[in-house]
Parts: structure tokens; C-alpha cells; sequence
């Protein structure tokens, strides 16, 4: 016997044993709490991970118990090796025996709990820095890289920051909970804002590399914004149902809103932030939400912040972006494969593009190409789906240019004014789960495959660095250690040759943030930055 298998058949016993004696709710709660809900959600309904509550669970007490040992390469669900004096065998048959015997939780988070929580952490900010305290030529050339670590917390959850010119790292600042997503500042060059899966919001000082503030907006959820004015920070939660608005200096809540609403099938559903963004066409938020099916304009210079919704958007919202200037908001349907557009000046539909497979925007790209404005439309792809595509779209007519064949689902397209390349990164988990690919800008062609990292790893998220000399990927092995594997690499690419130029340990990496975004209203628009 291994000593996986021993550690199976112990911990199956202890499962077994456990309903002789009543669950200590609490306690399973706790330890749930601890070590789970910043991947399965903080209700026990699935966020990241899916959920885990007996009304949906499939598997029995022994399988979860198994599961929580083994993990399940290749996702983010370590293996048990990791969880070696962190969680005792015992702890983890509590666990399997509260997933599989207990319902969902109803969980609330308010107005109140959201001002109780906030932590400041630098009470006088005038004290800090005036300038960076380490070596770089610009703040735009600034990269931000999301270490989630293999538990999803710990000291390794953490956004890594490097100098996009040398790659040298210049910072790094601890969240505590895997990081998500990251704002910056549109116009104040030292502030950045970091979702984290556990629901903070972390106001973060770029020159000195400290957190100043933070406050917990939810119990999970990922969306975040900076209104264009700098007056205001939005955040979306998926536990509960709800996006706050917080002053951006104190990140003192300001106004809530639930989002729930009726679908295109007519039915009243509370629902998701799947994205939220600032336009500059005025000083609005625009959401999406993600079950109902809506989208909503909240004007931030009108008292009491009023919301027009836009209905009938589409099966399963989630990403999206803005034309270049503010006034067109391009969101994807999961479930509709159509990718569509909104006046938000007129809050009417335009135009439903049809595209591929489950369609997944990311943080979107624009290109010129042929005199044209085109979107690029990743698409996540679906176990059956007949075939790979990429979507481009004149942004003007919004008719469907051309459709790309690529070797699997993709998920973040990159491009950048000075690069020839459009990236996008193939996902999922077959064999081409480590590629990229790149498509030429003028022949809407695939021009190139790049193979990261080796076989068994997930390569995702390329950004190009301000000026457009390189790109930075994350790529991951299984999401921990335990097998003699790497956790994870950042890796640097030269733009223009492919060829690599270094690779840096991160505990799995993810999400990657230039600092030029915060000038920029689409990816691949950037504007110039100085040599």
C-alpha cells in the first residue's frame, strides 16, 4: 500500500466513524471557513470551486474525504500532502461529513459589516513616500502578477510587482486570501486596488509597497472598479448578491445595491456581478449581472446614484469591454454564444454577435487592422463544442470579420499597439492547455504556437508590458508542489522574437496587470509611453 492509499483508508474510517457521534456544526463550519470558502464559496454554493452542500454534492462521505486527500489535478485543489499539519485527518472527515449532510448556508453581509471591517492600516498617509523607493523609469511600466498560493491563503497569497523594462521584482504586497483582480488609479499614479476570493478590498500605496486600507465589501466576489473620476471604488460579491460603492481614499462604504432582477425567461433571480467597469463617456458604472441577464448604468453624479437596466442582454453574463470611447460596452453570454453590444448613452441593445463556444471576453482587445477597429472574442469552450474559434468584429458595424480556428478554449486575449500579435491563451484541460497563440494583426491568421512550461502545466493570461517589448504569462503546474513539481513560473517572452527571456517562481500564478491600464480604456489601445 502507498502511503496515499493508507492515508485514504485511515481517513475513510474516520468518515465512517464520525456519524456515531452528532456533527459539531460549528466547528465544520470553522474549519470550512478556514481552508474552503475562498474557493467554494463562503455559503457553501460554489464560487471558484464548485459547490459543496448536500442538495448538490454528488459524491459520498469517503469520496469527499478522498478528495480532500488527493486533491483533483489538474485544478486548483491541492493535494494532500499540502495540507500536512495544517488540517488532521480527523478535521478533514469533519469536513467531508458537512459537505454531504448539511444544506447550503444563508449568508448576509451588510452596510454595517462592511464599515465594521474596515482596517487602516497607515493612519497618516501624508507619512508615506513621494516618490517610489525603488529603481523605475516609469510608473506605467509597472507589472502586477496575482499569487494566489496552493491553499488559497497563506503568507504565499500575495501581488508580486516588477519592473516591466528589467523584470526585476520591486515589490510585493500580502493579501492573506488568493488575489483576484487588480485596479488602478486613473489618476493618481501611486494608488492601486486588489480584489482578493475572500472579498477584501486592499487599497494599495505603489510607492511604498504597503496596504493602507482594507475592508471586506462581501463574503466572495471578484469584480472591482475605479470610477474615471477617482472619486469611487465598486466592488461586486457573489456572497451575498450585492455591489458596494466605497469612497476610493477611505473605502468607506457608501451605497448599496442588491442585484437581483428578471431574466430572459422571465423569472426573478438574484445574481452575480460578472463584471464591473468605468466608462469615460460619463461617470458611470456599468454591471453586468450575471444570472438576470441585465445590465446596469449607475450614475455616479446623480443623487442616490440611479440605475438604468438595460433587460433581455443575454443567458449567463460575465465579461466584457468598452470601445474606445466609453460609449459601447461589448459583454459575453455564456449560455446564447453571442457576445452583446450596448449603447450606453441610448441604454439599448445594438446588435447580439453570434460566436463561438461559450464566449469569454476577458478583460477584452482592441486592434487596427486594414483601416479597421476590430474586437477580439475569446471564447471558453464547451466539453462538445464542435470547434475552436476566435471571434474578430469590425467595431463599427459590429458584423462578424472573421473566425479563427485555434487549437482549444481561450480565455484572455493581449495586444498592444507596438507588438504584431494578437496573444491568446488556450485553456481548459487537454493537451494544449500550455499553449499560446498568436495571431497576426493584418492576416487575422495564426501565425505562431508557443508551448509554456512543459506538459502538464496551464499557461494563462498574457499582458503585454507598457511599451510592448515583451509579455509576461503565468503558468502553473496543478496549482501546488506536492509531486516535486514547480507551483508555478511567471514567464517573460520578448514580443517581437518569442523567444523567452526569464522565468520566476510564483506560487500558482494568475491574473497579470499592467500598470498602463490605468490610462488606457481597452487593452490594445494603449497609449504611447516614452522610451
Amino acid at each position: 500500500m502507498t502511503v496515499t492509499r493508507y492515508a485514504l483508508a485511515a481517513l475513510a474510517w474516520i468518515a465512517a466513524a464520525l456519524p456515531a457521534q452528532a456533527l459539531d456544526v460549528d466547528r465544520a463550519e470553522r474549519l470550512y471557513t478556514r481552508h474552503c470558502a475562498v474557493c467554494h464559496g463562503a455559503d457553501r454554493g460554489g464560487y471558484i470551486g464548485p459547490a459543496l452542500n448536500r442538495d448538490v454534492t454528488k459524491l459520498t462521505k469517503e469520496q469527499v474525504a478522498g478528495r480532500i486527500v488527493a486533491g483533483k489535478p489538474p485544478t486548483l485543489m491541492p493535494q494532500h500532502p499540502s495540507w500536512r499539519g495544517v488540517l488532521p485527518a480527523r478535521d478533514q472527515a469533519l469536513l467531508a461529513e458537512l459537505i454531504t449532510t448539511q444544506p447550503q448556508r444563508n449568508l448576509s453581509w451588510g452596510m454595517q459589516d462592511i464599515r465594521d471591517s474596515l482596517q487602516v492600516l497607515v493612519a497618516q498617509e501624508s507619512t508615506l513616500p513621494t516618490a517610489p523607493t525603488y529603481r523605475i523609469t516609469a510608473m506605467n511600466d509597472l507589472m502586477a502578477v496575482m499569487s494566489r498560493s496552493r491553499q488559497g491563503a497563506g503568507k504565499e497569497a500575495k501581488v508580486l510587482f516588477y519592473d516591466g523594462r528589467t523584470h526585476r521584482q520591486v515589490g510585493a504586497v500580502a493579501t492573506e486570501f488568493a488575489p483576484h483582480l487588480m485596479d488602478f488609479h486613473p489618476t493618481d499614479p501611486r494608488w492601486a486596488y486588489v480584489r482578493d476570493d475572500a472579498g477584501w478590498v486592499h487599497k494599495v500605496d505603489l510607492y511604498s509597497m504597503r496596504t493602507v486600507r482594507k475592508v471586506r465589501a462581501g463574503l466572495n466576489g471578484i469584480s472591482l472598479a475605479v470610477s474615471r473620476d477617482g472619486r469611487y471604488v465598486a466592488a461586486g460579491s457573489y456572497v451575498p448578491h450585492t455591489m458596494v460603492i466605497m469612497d476610493a481614499s477611505t473605502l468607506e462604504p457608501l451605497h448599496m445595491i442588491e442585484l437581483a432582477g428578471v431574466d430572459p425567461d422571465g423569472r426573478h433571480v438574484p445574481a452575480d456581478a460578472g463584471i464591473i467597469t468605468a466608462t469615460p463617456y460619463a461617470n458611470w458604472f456599468v454591471v453586468a449581472l450575471e444570472q438576470a441577464g441585465q445590465v446596469w448604468i449607475v450614475d455616479l453624479d446623480q443623487r442616490g446614484m440611479p440605475i438604468t437596466a438595460v433587460t433581455n442582454v443575454g443567458r449567463h453574463l460575465h465579461d466584457g469591454f468598452l470601445s474606445p470611447d466609453g460609449r459601447h460596452f461589448v459583454v459575453s453570454s455564456y449560455d446564447d454564444n453571442v457576445n452583446t453590444v450596448i449603447d450606453l448613452a441610448q441604454a439599448r441593445i445594438v446588435r447580439k454577435i453570434p460566436v463561438g463556444c461559450k464566449p469569454h471576453l476577458g478583460s477584452g482587445a482592441l486592434v487596427r487592422s486594414g483601416g479597421h477597429l476590430l474586437g477580439i472574442g475569446t471564447n471558453i469552450g464547451e466539453v462538445d463544442c464542435p470547434s475552436y474559434e476566435v471571434t474578430v468584429f469590425d467595431m463599427e458595424s459590429f458584423e462578424v470579420v472573421k473566425r479563427i480556428p485555434v487549437a482549444g478554449p481561450t480565455e484572455s486575449p493581449a495586444a498592444h499597439p507596438n507588438a504584431p500579435w494578437i496573444i491568446v491563451d488556450i485553456v481548459g484541460t487537454g493537451p494544449n492547455a500550455n499553449k499560446l497563440q498568436f495571431i497576426g494583426k493584418e492576416s487575422l491568421e495564426v501565425e505562431h504556437t508557443l508551448e509554456v512550461a512543459g506538459r502538464l502545466g496551464h499557461s494563462h493570461f498574457p499582458e503585454y508590458t507598457a511599451r510592448g517589448d515583451f509579455f509576461y504569462v503565468s503558468a502553473r503546474y496543478r496549482g501546488d508542489r506536492s509531486q516535486g513539481l514547480p507551483g508555478g513560473q511567471l514567464v517573460i517572452y520578448d514580443a517581437h522574437t518569442l523567444k523567452q527571456v526569464k522565468s520566476i517562481d510564483v506560487d500558482v500564478p494568475a491574473g497579470v496587470f499592467s500598470h498602463v491600464r490605468s490610462r488606457s480604456v481597452t487593452v490594445g489601445l494603449q497609449p504611447p509611453v516614452p522610451h
